[in-house]
């Protein structure tokens, strides 16, 4: 079964009024799973802690959440297991953390101008380069 984001987010708040309901489902479903989709939105939600009314420790909630909730495909796990990381420990942010976390698993540059990938060793083509 699908999941979206509201799931992923009455799993990890400490308090959310879905999180009954959540937890039920995991019990009475087998194969719930997502998409790379629903945790980028997780991470936007997350990422704000000045407007948000919780705080969410994102690179140990993510670790969680994906035992309990995988991402198809496979490969795209991987990618959000490694944006947790970069948005945790490198302060990236939710979409920069996801395109990297793809580049890095898929092993693949980036054309890009984002510098923040250079401080990762993320092998970046300067996109505002190529017309010089």
């Amino acid at each position: 079964m699908y999941v979206e984001t509201d799931f992923l987010m009455g799993l990890a708040k400490q308090d959310d009024w879905l999180q009954d309901a959540a937890l039920d489902a995991l019990d009475e479903y087998d194969d719930i799973h997502t998409s790379i989709t629903a945790y980028t939105e997780f991470l936007m939600l997350a990422y704000d802690h000045e407007v948000a009314d919780y705080t969410i420790d994102v690179g140990r909630v993510i670790v969680d959440l994906v035992e309990l909730v995988p991402v198809r495909p496979p490969a795209h796990e991987e990618a959000v297991l490694t944006a947790a990381v970069l948005a945790a420990e490198q302060g990236f942010t939710p979409f920069d953390a996801i395109h990297a976390g793809i580049a890095i698993v898929t092993d693949e540059s980036a054309l890009t101008t984002e510098q923040d990938y250079d401080a990762i060793e993320l092998d970046r083509v300067p996109l505002d380069e190529l017309d010089q």
